[in-house]
């Protein structure tokens, strides 16, 4: 009788052991599942991180997509897309630099463009579909309708972010902006191809280099103090007020054109031929120069219909024509 006591109690013994396993195993699997969701601290789980710091980009094409990240916000719920399974690179973000945000697919191309900077770099390039990269820990990008407005969020960034404000905008080959507005406080301007009907583009101090400047409407450009150089293209109307530094134009002008060179050496090389021409010289100071003649501080030269009014300050003025 005592024996089978002695083995019930044994096998009371073992039930137990095995039930505290189970439940130590249980409660393990629940903590690690708990971890797994828990908050990264910038307002997501860690599974929403899905490029790396700095990659966001706003997408689009020249042909509709789907946009179902902007149909949810406009609905108010919460789109439901899978993620793409963070690498453990991606997942490892300093604390002090805000994770990047997954690509948004908008609907066509934005018809104008405000882009306000006060530093850092500024890039243009071509590529097959519209796209925008940059840190949105430093750059805001706002979507309305057709209307797309890119700035920086801080007025007086530190050194730190300056080295982070950067901005490439890539554009489909045969798409003009309606209206480019672009006001680039200091820093680099870098464009490969800028269509525009209507472009404002102002610039404070650094350097500023375009190529491709394809306008059909009318183009003011303001350049306070660095260098700025348009190496090729096609302007219309255009309206150049350049403060000090080196300023080159190599492109062919339509319409009526200005351009104000306060200081500083001014190189015009108008594509076409004389006859599109009619170019008025009035110089204040220093010398001028049409297709490698010496001439006097004012005058006119040719009887195109496109014509180019231009006014020198202080340093030397070429014009070449063809």
């Amino acid at each position: 009788m005592s024996g089978s006591k002695n083995t019930m109690r044994n096998i009371c013994i073992a039930l137990g052991a095995v039930v505290a396993v189970l439940v130590i195993v249980i409660a393990f699997l629940l903590g690690k599942q708990a971890g797994a969701n828990k908050n990264d601290g910038a307002g997501r789980t860690s599974s929403d991180i899905t490029t790396a710091v700095g990659e966001t980009a706003w997408q689009g094409s020249l042909t509709d997509t789907e946009d179902t990240a902007a149909d949810a916000a406009n609905s108010g719920e919460t789109a439901q897309t899978p993620a793409a399974q963070p690498s453990e690179a991606a997942t490892q973000v300093p604390a002090t630099v805000a994770p990047a945000q997954p690509a948004v697919q908008a609907e066509g191309m934005p018809r104008t463009l405000d882009i306000n900077m006060t530093n850092g770099s500024l890039t243009f390039e071509k590529g097959s579909r519209f796209d925008v990269k940059y840190d949105p820990s430093v750059i805001r990008v706002d979507r309305n309708g057709d209307s797309m407005t890119i700035a920086n969020d801080h007025s007086n960034p530190s050194a730190a972010e300056r080295k982070r404000m950067d901005v490439v905008v890539t554009v489909p080959e045969g798409y003009a902006f309606s209206d480019l507005d672009i006001s680039f406080g200091a820093g680099k301007l870098i464009s490969r191809t800028l269509p525009a009907e209507t472009l404002s583009l102002e610039l404070g101090a650094g350097s500023a280099t375009l190529e491709n400047v394809n306008v059909t409407g009318s183009a003011t450009v303001k350049s306070g103090a660095g260098a700025f150089a348009i190496k090729s293209g096609s302007i219309a109307n255009l309206n150049l007020q350049c403060g000090a530094g080196a300023t080159q134009v190599a492109a062919a002008l339509t319409g009526a054109s200005k351009i104000v060179a306060a200081v500083g050496a001014a190189d015009l090389q108008l594509g076409g031929s004389e006859s599109d021409y009619t170019v008025t010289f009035k110089m204040s100071l220093g010398a001028c120069y049409y297709n490698d003649t010496k001439i006097a501080r004012g005058g006119s030269f040719g009887t195109g219909p496109n014509t180019v009014d231009i006014t020198g300050g202080l340093g030397v003025m070429r014009v070449t024509v063809g």
